[in-house]
Protein backbone atom coordinates (compact mmCIF):
# COMPACT_ATOMS: atom_id res chain seq x y z
CA UNK A 1 0.00 0.00 0.00
CA UNK A 2 2.78 2.38 0.92
CA UNK A 3 4.28 2.39 -2.99
CA UNK A 4 0.58 3.39 -4.35
CA UNK A 5 0.39 6.35 -2.05
CA UNK A 6 4.46 7.43 -2.85
CA UNK A 7 3.22 6.97 -6.96
CA UNK A 8 0.15 9.44 -6.04
CA UNK A 9 2.11 11.68 -4.69
CA UNK A 10 4.70 11.67 -7.17
CA UNK A 11 1.99 12.02 -9.66
CA UNK A 12 0.50 15.12 -7.87
CA UNK A 13 3.76 16.42 -7.78
CA UNK A 14 4.25 16.22 -11.68
CA UNK A 15 0.73 17.51 -12.01
CA UNK A 16 1.32 20.76 -9.75
CA UNK A 17 4.69 21.24 -11.79
CA UNK A 18 3.09 21.35 -15.12
CA UNK A 19 0.41 23.56 -13.91
CA UNK A 20 2.90 25.92 -12.56
CA UNK A 21 5.79 25.89 -14.86
CA UNK A 22 2.95 25.83 -17.77
CA UNK A 23 0.96 29.24 -16.66
CA UNK A 24 2.16 32.19 -18.25
CA UNK A 25 2.62 34.79 -15.44
CA UNK A 26 3.48 38.30 -16.31
CA UNK A 27 6.85 39.66 -14.10
CA UNK A 28 5.14 43.16 -14.54
CA UNK A 29 2.01 45.01 -13.82
CA UNK A 30 2.62 46.89 -16.95
CA UNK A 31 2.82 43.26 -19.07
CA UNK A 32 -0.90 42.14 -17.64
CA UNK A 33 -2.23 45.86 -18.57
CA UNK A 34 -1.02 45.98 -21.75
CA UNK A 35 -3.62 45.73 -24.37
CA UNK A 36 -3.28 42.66 -26.73
CA UNK A 37 -1.56 44.02 -30.55
CA UNK A 38 -4.07 44.16 -33.10
CA UNK A 39 -6.91 44.88 -31.16
CA UNK A 40 -7.61 48.39 -30.73
CA UNK A 41 -8.85 50.13 -27.44
CA UNK A 42 -12.41 50.23 -26.42
CA UNK A 43 -14.18 53.31 -28.29
CA UNK A 44 -10.64 53.54 -30.64
CA UNK A 45 -11.35 56.25 -32.91
CA UNK A 46 -10.96 55.29 -36.98
CA UNK A 47 -11.38 56.30 -40.32
CA UNK A 48 -13.27 54.63 -43.28
CA UNK A 49 -13.66 55.22 -46.59
CA UNK A 50 -16.56 53.49 -48.63
CA UNK A 51 -14.35 50.67 -49.86
CA UNK A 52 -12.68 49.98 -46.27
CA UNK A 53 -16.35 50.41 -44.34
CA UNK A 54 -17.86 47.79 -46.72
CA UNK A 55 -14.81 45.51 -45.76
CA UNK A 56 -15.23 46.09 -42.30
CA UNK A 57 -18.89 45.34 -42.11
CA UNK A 58 -18.50 42.12 -43.71
CA UNK A 59 -15.64 41.25 -41.53
CA UNK A 60 -17.42 42.17 -38.77
CA UNK A 61 -19.88 39.01 -39.51
CA UNK A 62 -17.16 37.01 -39.77
CA UNK A 63 -15.23 37.87 -36.85
CA UNK A 64 -19.11 37.57 -35.31
CA UNK A 65 -18.53 41.14 -33.58
CA UNK A 66 -21.27 42.30 -30.91
CA UNK A 67 -21.17 46.16 -29.98
CA UNK A 68 -22.17 49.70 -31.89
CA UNK A 69 -20.10 50.90 -34.42
CA UNK A 70 -20.43 54.97 -34.60
CA UNK A 71 -20.15 56.79 -37.88
CA UNK A 72 -19.83 60.60 -38.35
CA UNK A 73 -19.22 62.16 -41.28
CA UNK A 74 -19.87 66.07 -41.19
CA UNK A 75 -22.68 67.19 -39.43
CA UNK A 76 -23.96 63.35 -40.41
CA UNK A 77 -23.73 60.23 -37.32
CA UNK A 78 -25.19 56.60 -37.68
CA UNK A 79 -25.23 54.31 -35.27
CA UNK A 80 -25.04 50.22 -36.43
CA UNK A 81 -25.76 47.56 -33.93
CA UNK A 82 -24.10 43.80 -34.15
CA UNK A 83 -25.43 40.93 -32.34
CA UNK A 84 -23.03 37.62 -32.37
CA UNK A 85 -21.71 39.41 -36.17
CA UNK A 86 -25.47 40.01 -37.16
CA UNK A 87 -26.10 43.67 -38.71
CA UNK A 88 -29.73 44.16 -36.90
CA UNK A 89 -30.35 47.73 -36.34
CA UNK A 90 -29.52 51.18 -38.15
CA UNK A 91 -30.48 54.57 -37.00
CA UNK A 92 -29.44 57.84 -38.71
CA UNK A 93 -30.38 61.24 -37.64
CA UNK A 94 -33.25 60.90 -39.96
CA UNK A 95 -33.63 57.54 -40.80
CA UNK A 96 -33.74 53.53 -39.59
CA UNK A 97 -33.06 50.16 -41.50
CA UNK A 98 -31.49 49.67 -44.81
CA UNK A 99 -32.52 53.40 -45.81
CA UNK A 100 -30.00 54.61 -43.33
CA UNK A 101 -27.45 52.08 -44.03
CA UNK A 102 -27.95 52.94 -47.85
CA UNK A 103 -27.24 56.39 -46.77
CA UNK A 104 -24.14 55.88 -44.55
CA UNK A 105 -22.23 53.98 -47.66
CA UNK A 106 -21.78 57.12 -49.41
CA UNK A 107 -20.93 59.21 -46.80
CA UNK A 108 -16.74 60.46 -47.51
CA UNK A 109 -14.32 60.27 -44.79
CA UNK A 110 -16.20 58.23 -42.62
CA UNK A 111 -14.68 58.40 -38.65
CA UNK A 112 -16.12 55.82 -36.80
CA UNK A 113 -15.99 54.33 -32.98
CA UNK A 114 -16.84 50.93 -32.17
CA UNK A 115 -17.73 50.19 -28.75
CA UNK A 116 -18.09 46.32 -27.52
CA UNK A 117 -19.87 46.76 -24.22
CA UNK A 118 -22.90 49.56 -25.32
CA UNK A 119 -26.52 48.71 -24.40
CA UNK A 120 -27.89 47.16 -27.91
CA UNK A 121 -31.67 48.41 -28.58
CA UNK A 122 -34.48 46.06 -29.30
CA UNK A 123 -35.71 47.00 -32.14
CA UNK A 124 -34.84 45.20 -35.36
CA UNK A 125 -34.67 47.11 -38.62
CA UNK A 126 -32.24 44.92 -40.84
CA UNK A 127 -34.18 41.97 -42.24
CA UNK A 128 -31.57 40.80 -44.82
CA UNK A 129 -28.34 39.79 -44.44
CA UNK A 130 -25.38 41.87 -45.07
CA UNK A 131 -23.98 40.54 -48.22
CA UNK A 132 -27.46 41.01 -49.69
CA UNK A 133 -27.70 44.80 -48.69
CA UNK A 134 -23.94 44.72 -49.73
CA UNK A 135 -24.51 43.83 -53.28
Amino acid sequence: MNIWVAVGAVIGLVLIAVVVIGTRRPRHAEDELRLPSGRPPKGAPGSFDQPSLRKWLLSAKAQRRTGTLQLTAGGRTCSLYFLFGHLFHVASDTLTGEPALQECLTWPDIQYTFDAKAKLPTEETIARPIEEILA
